[in-house]
């Protein structure tokens, strides 16, 4: 019996616009969300941060460069299972027809982009932040 998904923090429905159509799109400039670049930025230092965190907590014996090879090795597989798991890119639109969604680059920005709307939609305070590392324990503990 496969493990159930864990609900994704929640984001309002401006930022579901941004994080589901494809960056390749026209740019939205949403004053809260700004566009899709601006997400994908923000959530890829984000999503980085909260997954050592999380790797780092499951496997408090990991130092140096163990620890660093375990999350550079494991995050795109992670970053797969998980935008699989949540069915995310059945939700992309205005998908350019050549774009092979499950390339990993492709399934990498759906994450940080989804990530980095979760922070963006905390602020002000950390609230965005801390929903997100929480989050990717949960997700990091289940893998």
């Amino acid at each position: 019996m496969a493990a159930q998904v864990p609900p994704a923090p929640m984001l309002r429905g401006d930022a579901l616009l941004i994080v589901f159509v494809h960056y390749t799109a026209p740019p939205a400039n949403d004053p809260v969300f700004g566009g899709c670049d601006r997400l994908q930025l923000l959530g890829r230092s984000m999503l980085r941060a909260a997954y050592a965190t999380a790797v780092l907590n499951r496997n408090p014996d990991l130092r140096g460069t163990a620890f660093e090879r375990q999350t550079d090795e494991t995050l795109q597989g992670f970053a797969a299972r998980w935008v699989s798991a949540y069915r995310w890119r059945q939700f992309m639109r205005a998908v350019p027809p050549r774009v092979n969604m499950y390339d990993p680059q492709e399934t990498m920005r759906i994450l940080e982009t989804y990530a980095g709307a979760v922070v963006a939609q905390g602020y002000p305070g950390l609230a965005g932040q801390a929903a997100l590392f929480g989050w990717i324990q949960v997700l990091v503990n289940m893998s």
